[in-house]
């Protein structure tokens, strides 16, 4: 789970600093790893997965269209969805919120190319 809660910052950033191209990458890496954890983690209830299908859908509607207030919208629906599984798996001491600061010192998150 580790690995979702980096691609979530990581997510967070790129679209908070409009870099679309990266933020649909980790979009879909955080879709890869979470179709994985379904099959390999059986005490995963399906509904706890599909919870997650409408903010993953809105926040690519968000990427495609560039639109910075939906692609927010649609994270702060993630967020919750995230949480909501933690809950039902009987780990609300788990609880995700909106990255306030990031820890990829590293990592530019503006685009590089010209908008």
């Amino acid at each position: 789970m580790l690995a979702k809660q980096w691609r979530h910052i990581k997510l967070w950033f790129a679209g908070r600093q409009k870099n679309w191209e990266l933020a649909a990458y980790e979009l879909a890496q955080m879709k890869s790893s979470l179709a994985d954890a379904a099959t390999l983690y059986a005490n995963i209830p399906i509904s706890d997965v599909e919870i997650m299908i409408e903010p993953l859908q809105s926040i690519n509607k968000a990427i495609e269209a560039k639109d910075s207030t939906s692609f927010a919208s649609a994270f702060n629906r993630l967020t919750v969805a995230c949480n909501s599984c933690h809950r039902e798996m009987g780990r609300e001491f788990i609880t995700i919120q909106v990255p306030a600061v990031s820890p990829f010192s590293d990592q530019s998150f503006s685009s590089s190319r010209k908008r």
